[in-house]
């Protein structure tokens, strides 16, 4: 499956099994800076580069403790995304990067992916580490 990666980090969830957070952007450069962000996270980072392709992750994948999407991507927006994952896997938090913070992207997000948060690009490091481990933390 092209565009998919995995980062080994150890923080083991239900089952022994590593934790993992699913970060899905159509952008190749958002995803390398992502997984540079959490080199040091106790958690394996899985990489999809559209939508479609994180729903396949998201089926295949076990233990993933949060998804990252971003907002705008082409045939699947990060909402539509995060909704249909919502129905995959209800328990697990969903985040969305956009830089393009408009009032209504943000409440898509929210009313139909169930976003926990929302991460403005481009985004502050601290702030986006802060906000992923405490998710992760419940």
């Amino acid at each position: 499956m092209s565009g998919v990666e995995s980062k080994m980090n150890r923080q083991e969830g239900e089952g022994g099994e590593s934790l993992k957070v699913l970060c899905v952007d159509d952008e190749e450069n958002i995803l390398k800076s992502l997984k540079r962000l959490f080199r040091r996270e106790p958690f394996q980072v899985l990489t999809a580069t559209s939508g479609r392709e994180g729903l396949e992750v998201l089926r295949n994948a076990g233990n993933i403790g949060l998804i990252l999407s971003d907002q705008r991507m082409p045939e699947m927006s990060g909402s539509v995304f995060l909704e249909e994952a919502k129905a995959l896997a209800p328990g697990v938090p969903r985040m969305i990067l956009t830089g393009y913070a408009d009032v209504q992207s943000a409440a898509d997000a929210i009313k139909q992916g169930g976003a926990y948060r929302i991460i403005a690009k481009p985004w502050n490091d601290q702030e986006l580490l802060q906000a992923v481990r405490e998710l992760l933390q419940h």
